[in-house]
C-alpha cells in the first residue's frame, strides 16, 4: 500500500481504550520515527512529528499492554506495515504519452501500484521518480530518449520497483520515459529530429533534462540506450569522454568493468556526438556517460533488460548509493 507522506495513523478498537505502558514504536526503514499519540474513545491516533519520507517502509508496533481497555486489560502485541508514496514529478508537459499503447514494453513492466502511478503520470508528460532525501551523492538516470529503444525503459521501471522502500545513501532521480509520446508509439524521432542530437537546443526534451541535472546539482547523469547489431558501437558498452571532465571516464570504466560492457572513451567531448545528452551535460559541468546494450530497435528480451539494469546498478554502486 502506498500512502501519503502526511499520513495520520488511526487504529480503531472495538471498545473504548486507554493508555497502558505506552510502549508504541513507529519505525521508518528500521529507524525510530518521532510521533505524538492520543486516544479518543476507541481510536488510537498516531501523528508523526514530521512529514514521513517518500518511498519508505514504515512499521507501527503496539507492544503488549501499551493500550488497555477501560477495565485495565492489556491489548495483545500488534504490528502493521505500510509504504509511503514515491515522489513523482512531471518535468516536461509537452511529451505526454500512453505507455500502455506500447504493448511489448508494458508486458515487461512490473505490475505494481507504483508502476501504474508512473504510467498514469506519463500521460501528462515526462515523469521523474525520486528516491532518497536530497543529501549525499545525487544521480540522474535517464531512459527512453529514443522511443524505439525499449530495454532501458523496461530496466528503469524494474530498478524503480526494486528501490521502492529501500534505504538510499543519497538521492536517485530516475526518468524512465524521457519522451513518453515517442515510447508509446515506438518512434525514434521527436518532431522529426533526433532528440539525442539536440540537447544543445533550448527547450528540446534533452535540453530540459540537461538543465534539470544542473539545477539539481547531480554528481553524475547516466543516459541509457541500445545499439543495433552492426551499428556503432554495436555492442554492450559504456561511452564517455576524458575532456573536459575526467570523471566521465572514471565512471564509465567502473560501469564497463562491473556490468560486462566495453569501455569506449573519446578524448574530447562534442566531437563524435555533438548535441548528445551526455556530451552537452559534460560541457555544462555535469559528469555524464552513455550506456548501450546490444539489441534490435523495437524489441525486448529479458536478458537485454537485465544487462541495461546491471549498467544502472553499476552507476549507483560507483557512488555507494546502494
Amino acid at each position: 500500500m502506498n500512502v501519503k507522506t502526511n499520513k495520520v495513523i488511526h487504529i480503531k478498537f472495538n471498545k473504548h481504550v486507554k493508555f497502558g505502558n505506552k510502549w508504541i514504536e513507529l519505525l521508518g526503514n528500521g529507524l525510530l520515527t518521532l510521533f505524538r499519540k492520543n486516544i479518543h474513545d476507541n481510536n488510537l491516533i498516531i501523528t508523526p512529528s514530521k512529514k514521513l519520507k517518500n518511498g519508505t517502509k514504515y512499521t507501527l508496533i503496539l507492544h503488549y499492554n501499551s493500550i488497555q481497555d477501560i477495565s485495565g486489560n492489556g491489548v495483545a502485541y500488534y504490528c502493521s506495515s505500510f509504504k509511503t508514496a514515491v515522489k513523482i514529478d512531471i518535468i516536461n508537459h509537452a511529451t505526454s504519452g500512453d505507455i500502455k499503447k506500447n504493448s511489448l514494453l508494458y508486458k515487461y513492466i512490473p505490475k505494481t501500484v507504483l508502476s501504474d502511478q508512473i504510467i498514469s503520470k506519463a500521460k501528462t508528460g515526462t515523469p521523474m521518480v525520486t528516491f532518497g532525501n536530497g543529501k549525499g551523492p545525487k544521480i540522474l538516470i535517464v531512459a527512453g530518449v529514443h522511443g524505439n529503444e525499449l530495454p532501458a525503459p523496461a530496466a528503469a521501471m524494474k530498478l524503480i520497483n526494486y528501490l521502492n522502500g529501500k534505504t538510499i545513501k543519497g538521492t536517485i532521480y530516475i526518468i524512465p520515459f524521457a519522451i513518453p509520446y515517442c515510447t508509446s508509439h515506438t518512434h525514434r524521432y521527436w518532431n522529426h529530429t533526433n532528440p539525442n542530437r539536440r540537447a544543445n537546443k533550448t527547450e528540446s526534451p534533452t535540453n530540459i533534462i540537461m538543465k534539470l541535472a544542473k539545477r539539481l546539482h547531480v554528481d553524475a547523469l547516466g543516459d541509457f540506450h541500445l545499439s543495433m547489431p552492426g551499428g556503432v558501437p554495436g555492442r554492450d558498452s559504456a561511452l564517455c569522454t576524458k575532456i573536459p571532465i575526467l570523471k566521465s571516464y572514471k565512471i564509465a570504466g567502473y560501469i564497463a568493468k562491473n556490468s560486462g560492457s566495453k569501455l569506449i572513451a573519446y578524448e574530447k567531448v562534442g566531437v563524435k556526438y555533438p548535441g548528445a545528452l551526455e556530451d552537452v551535460c559534460n560541457l555544462n559541468g555535469v559528469p555524464a556517460v552513455t550506456c548501450e546494450v546490444l539489441a534490435l530497435h523495437g524489441t525486448l528480451k529479458k536478458n537485454r533488460i537485465n544487462k541495461s539494469c546491471n549498467q544502472m546498478f553499476a552507476l549507483l554502486k560507483y557512488f555507494n548509493l546502494i
